[in-house]
């Protein structure tokens, strides 16, 4: 007789409701039951935490501070390049500006030396000389051609220039009236000549005065904006900052030379001196010009436009036979100007000295009027002898242009040539800065290889 078989027991998965055979908790997963399922999502690590990992402990504060020395290394290399840019640019302004103060003066110059020369003409009865005519016609000539090169040159006085352009056309149309009644021996051709030469100075002469102001204001403001202390600045706190940062990785790394960080350091330190000397030079420069050929420049044109004006109203005055006081102030209030701005030019002595000569043969002309010598005190005035006002004025008219024109054309050509290498310089200092970056990352990452 067999013995009894005993029952062995056998482990059987106990299945969830709902699932089938092949469903089983953990099936294809390797998971136990019971235990949640990582998903794809969150094995993939966060922006904060691949960032609290890169900044953690010494090393974490090694890669922010190496990471600020180059945004601080990039940053004065862009600023000073762009301040370099910035200055060569303002000066470029300043010569456009200039010469439209210079070309714009000479429209004012040339507009009242065409009335002195027509009202001084208007004095001899009949048609003037050849020589008077062609002075005018020579002025108007350079007048009309000057408003075309004003215009082009600077937009911004176009529409004020073409406002000019107009008043001097009406301008010449009275005097051409006052000429054709003058050679008809009428009277009614002085009435013309003195509402041109009224109408000059109250609507055409403004309009010149307020452009040439207008350039003068935009030169000023270019010559100061060819020096930039934001550059000097920005290049200061940068390197001071690189010089904290070498001084913490030394104590922290007790690594007292870092040659590629020492290296960056020395390089941006010359860039930002040489970028400061540039700009320095050109400040310099634009300075120097601005007191000096352009201020002489400036007043001298306000001495030749006085200068006409004053022999306008000599003319004016005898024109208008005993009724021209008003003339007559007017001249003494020119001359005083004359003689005030060209106190304030240096070397000036010689057309202060032609000056007076004119104003001598001025008072000759007024003794012979207000003494009852009109024809006497008209051959004085129109004389080009030696010792008629005529002479002596077309003498120093003739001098102080000269100057004027020198002192114009130094101004233009010395600030066009400020600053030619200005553009090279910026991009060395554009690069020294790109370099400096690599070095200071260079330099961070051997510390951090030795700090592991």
């Amino acid at each position: 007789m067999s013995a009894p078989m005993t029952n062995i027991p056998v482990a059987v998965p106990a299945r969830t409701s709902g699932q089938s055979s092949g469903q089983s908790s953990g099936q294809g997963s390797g998971q136990p039951s019971g235990q949640p399922v990582r998903t794809i999502a969150g094995s993939i690590p966060t922006a904060r935490s691949i960032a609290d990992r890169l900044l953690h402990g010494t090393p974490g504060r090694m890669r922010l501070f190496g990471l600020l020395g180059v945004i601080a290394a990039v940053l004065l290399g862009a600023v000073s390049a762009n301040a370099l840019v910035a200055s060569q640019a303002a000066v470029e302004r300043a010569a456009n500006n200039t010469a439209q103060v210079v070309r714009v003066q000479s429209i004012h110059v040339d507009l009242l030396r065409a009335d002195a020369v027509a009202t001084n003409a208007f004095l001899v009865g009949g048609l003037e000389s050849p020589q008077s005519r062609a002075k005018y016609e020579a002025a108007m000539g350079r007048v009309a051609s000057g408003l075309a090169q004003a215009a082009a040159a600077q937009p911004a006085d176009g529409k004020a220039l073409g406002v000019l352009a107009q008043r001097v056309q009406t301008y010449a149309a009275l005097v051409e009236q006052a000429r054709a009644n003058n050679r008809l021996g009428l009277p009614v051709g002085a009435q013309y000549l003195t509402q041109a030469s009224a109408g000059l100075r109250a609507d055409a002469i403004p309009i010149v005065e307020q452009v040439v102001q207008a350039n003068e204001d935009r030169s000023a403001k270019e010559f100061d904006r060819s020096n930039s202390r934001l550059q000097l600045l920005v290049g200061v706190v940068s390197l001071l900052g690189l010089v904290v940062l070498a001084v913490w990785l030394a104590r922290r790394t007790h690594r007292y030379l870092n040659p590629s960080l020492t290296g960056a350091i020395a390089l941006l330190l010359v860039a930002l001196f040489v970028a400061a000397s540039q700009i320095g030079g050109i400040a310099s420069a634009t300075s120097e010009v601005s007191s000096g050929s352009y201020q002489r420049a400036v007043a001298l044109a306000d001495a030749t436009t006085a200068a006409n004006d004053a022999r306008a109203n000599e003319s004016l005055t005898l024109i208008r036979r005993g009724s021209g006081a008003a003339n007559e102030k007017a001249w003494v209030a020119d001359s005083k100007k004359v003689d005030d701005t060209l106190q304030g030019v240096n070397d000036s002595g010689d057309l202060r000295q032609q000056w007076q000569a004119y104003a001598d043969a001025h008072v000759k002309v007024r003794s012979l009027d207000d003494g009852g010598r009109w024809d006497d005190a008209v051959k004085l005035s129109t004389s080009t002898a030696a010792g008629g006002a005529a002479q002596a004025f077309d003498a120093f008219d003739v001098a102080v242009t000269e100057a004027r024109d020198t002192a114009g054309t130094d101004t233009v050509s010395t600030l066009q040539g400020v600053g030619g290498s200005t553009t090279l310089v910026a991009v060395l200092v554009a690069l020294a800065g790109l370099v400096a970056s690599w070095l200071i990352v260079r330099g961070i990452s051997q510390r951090l290889e030795e700090y592991r």
